[in-house]
């Protein structure tokens, strides 16, 4: 079984029972969307800017976490005080691996909202609780999560410096994730719109709209029936 908490924007915390992970503890308007006393195993940052790095530095210290993150998202890190031995540089393409997780990066694209310039945002392919997940950060393309099998997608939605809804609708429909997951949108009508068009465009995939706080657990029941609960 799989349990993903929702803290809000792009925050998620993935636990099973084996390992715990925890998605852009970011910070929004000056403040943090998790405490510092989140206990927590592996922290993974998809790209260097606040609303991705956060307190991590503070949760990894709490914690004794391990952070992961691109070349520029550790120096960010490091310079924060991180402690070196708990910093591991994802490389695309290289699976991070632990007992029971594994995680796969891909090099996908961000735009700064206030220069509109592009870097590298890590798209993030999850594997834990015996179920495939995508998380794909704050991107602004899908790179090759259309071809990827997952249970789960996670995507922003909004526009701007991330996904536009369409883009996020027509990646639900090409990868065909049991689940789609909304994320980062800046309206209630930006995600009500995504669960509308997914619903009606995508035969595969229950769209799956989380408020902040809400848990959900997916598991395999009798080896192959997907189940699902949102509390």
């Amino acid at each position: 079984m799989l349990r993903i908490r929702y803290f809000g924007h792009s925050t998620f915390a993935l636990e099973s029972a084996e390992t715990s992970l925890l998605l852009n503890p970011g910070i929004w308007d000056g403040e943090p969307v998790v405490p510092d006393d989140f206990d927590v195993r592996v922290i993974a940052l998809t790209h260097h800017m606040d609303d991705a790095v956060g307190n991590a530095t503070a949760i990894a210290e709490n914690s004794k976490a391990w952070i992961l993150g691109n070349e520029r998202t550790i120096e960010r890190v490091r310079e924060q005080g991180g402690r070196p031995w708990l910093l591991h540089v994802l490389r695309p393409e290289e699976p991070y691996t632990i007992p029971g997780l594994s995680i796969t990066p891909y090099s996908l694209q961000r735009a700064d909202p206030d220069t509109g310039e592009r870097f590298e945002n890590l798209g993030l392919y999850i594997e834990m609780g015996s179920m495939r997940v995508g998380y794909l950060g704050d991107t602004v393309v899908r790179g090759p999560f259309g071809q990827l099998e997952m249970d789960i997608l996670i995507t922003p939605v909004g526009g701007g410096d991330v996904f536009p809804i369409k883009d996020a609708v027509s990646l639900c429909i090409d990868a065909a994730p049991r689940l789609g997951i909304p994320a980062r949108a800046s309206s209630p009508d930006q995600v009500s719109k995504f669960a509308k068009y997914v619903d009606q465009f995508s035969s595969s995939t229950v769209p799956m709209v989380m408020e902040p706080g809400q848990v959900l657990e997916v598991m395999w029941a009798a080896g192959n029936e997907f189940r699902y609960t949102l509390s």
